[in-house]
């Protein structure tokens, strides 16, 4: 087992971490949502440049960029990932000036601007020079891992989410169907735990109601939701297995490929509070780090 040491920086920037990997005397520098608007390169407080220091000085860098590159020319998807998020196709290369190497694409704002908006981000993405996973003209491109090239080591970066609209998920092509540019995708199943007099209780709203309540022995379904029967109320996710089954498959063939491998995952489900996973991340998680991964990165917003 590889061990690391987890050093932060909460003294400069919130979500900067630096992650140092004995064995292989390896630095990576891992950062949160890279929401960026405007240009960095023009501050020059000395806390900021620290810190910009401390990023460039990692033998790579990775952020989340949730945020598309282009000038308006797409028109804006019916739906959005909460806003519509764009900013001006030089901000690519200001990443590159704070040192950052890698970014991850999957996220809930990948589909905002449609196709279009993608592949406009993917070109000025390409030539800032970043190494970008997440996102991609079919499903397996989307999935792939990407690779950084480093003095110390070669670094391959595969990324997804779990929350996201349903029009940017990408597909992969099939007969005469042309493949769907998109994202990277970890669907999850969740059900309601109800106590069996709770759901005798549903049982008879529904009735009053003229609502199909489908009762079995496991639990009932109704309102596009599951319930399962429990001793006490709960709520219980599980990662979708066909894409466990694609990414993990990913996973292992980077490792043997990839000195260091990093899972970064894009999601807005926790359980109860927002620092505690939903069930479903924690079960994947542990199948990326038994698959090969050397760390897993999780935006839980």
């Amino acid at each position: 087992m590889r061990g690391f040491r987890v050093t932060g920086l909460a003294g400069l920037a919130l979500g900067w971490l630096v992650i140092s990997i004995p064995a292989q005397e390896f630095t990576l520098a891992l950062t949160g949502d890279a929401i960026i608007t405007r240009r960095l390169s023009v501050y020059e407080e000395p806390d900021f440049l620290e810190m910009i220091d401390m990023i460039r000085g990692a033998d790579a860098a990775f952020t989340n960029l949730e945020m598309l590159f282009h000038n308006y020319e797409p028109y804006p998807a019916h739906q959005s990932g909460g806003t519509w998020m764009r900013g001006d196709p030089l901000l690519a290369k200001e990443l590159v000036w704070a040192g950052i190497d890698m970014v991850s694409r999957a996220n809930n704002h990948t589909g905002d601007y449609g196709v279009e908006g993608l592949r406009l981000t993917t070109k000025y993405v390409d030539d800032a020079g970043l190494v970008h996973a997440g996102a991609g003209e079919s499903l397996a491109e989307a999935r792939e891992a990407r690779f950084l090239e480093t003095a110390r080591g070669r670094v391959a970066l595969i990324s997804m989410a779990s929350t996201f609209p349903d029009h940017s998920r990408a597909g992969n092509a099939r007969g005469s169907m042309k493949s769907r540019p998109g994202l990277s995708p970890l669907r999850y199943t969740t059900e309601r735990v109800a106590t069996a007099a709770q759901l005798d209780r549903f049982q008879v709203l529904a009735d009053e109601m003229g609502l199909n309540f489908n009762r079995s022995d496991r639990g009932a379904r109704t309102l596009s939701t599951n319930f399962v029967e429990g001793p006490e109320v709960g709520v219980v996710t599980r990662p979708n297995p066909e894409d466990v089954a694609e990414i993990a498959a990913v996973v292992r063939s980077a490792s043997r490929l990839a000195d260091q491998v990093i899972v970064t995952i894009h999601a807005h489900e926790s359980r109860g509070e927002r620092s505690v996973p939903a069930d479903f991340l924690v079960e994947f998680a542990r199948a990326m780090v038994d698959a090969g991964a050397t760390a897993l990165m999780s935006f839980v917003v």
